[in-house]
């Protein structure tokens, strides 16, 4: 059933998510927010408000950790937990999908790129 009237007014891009840290988010930091993968461009404090990216589909990030995810292939899918930590395990659905490797891994590296999905 269609609803007879319907109207729209626009709000904003959709591109960022208004949050409040519930701890400090360091710049670079992923986060998971209202279901969609987001970035903090700028450190925002805890309790205080900020903005985060949302990373759209295609769009290329380079992550960094302080440990090897090991050798792997380009196309791997590269997943977020629930802490913002990368791992290559949705450990059974738990985990959200980031997006895929862009290009090979080496086994000590500790940047590498993802295509967003």
């Amino acid at each position: 059933m269609a609803i007879s009237k319907t109207s729209a007014v626009f709000r904003k891009n959709g591109q960022t998510r208004d949050i409040t840290a519930t701890a400090n988010i360091a710049a670079g930091d992923i986060k998971i927010v209202d279901g969609l993968m987001c970035m903090a461009q700028w450190p925002i404090a805890n309790g205080e408000t900020g903005v985060l990216k949302v990373l759209q589909r295609g769009e290329v990030v380079e992550i960094t950790t302080n440990e090897a995810i090991g050798a792997t292939n380009a196309g791997v899918a590269i997943y977020v937990t629930s802490a913002g930590l990368v791992s290559k395990s949705d450990a059974s659905g738990a985990n959200k999908l980031l997006g895929y490797t862009a290009k090979a891994v080496g086994a000590d590296d500790l940047s590498f790129e993802v295509v967003c999905a």
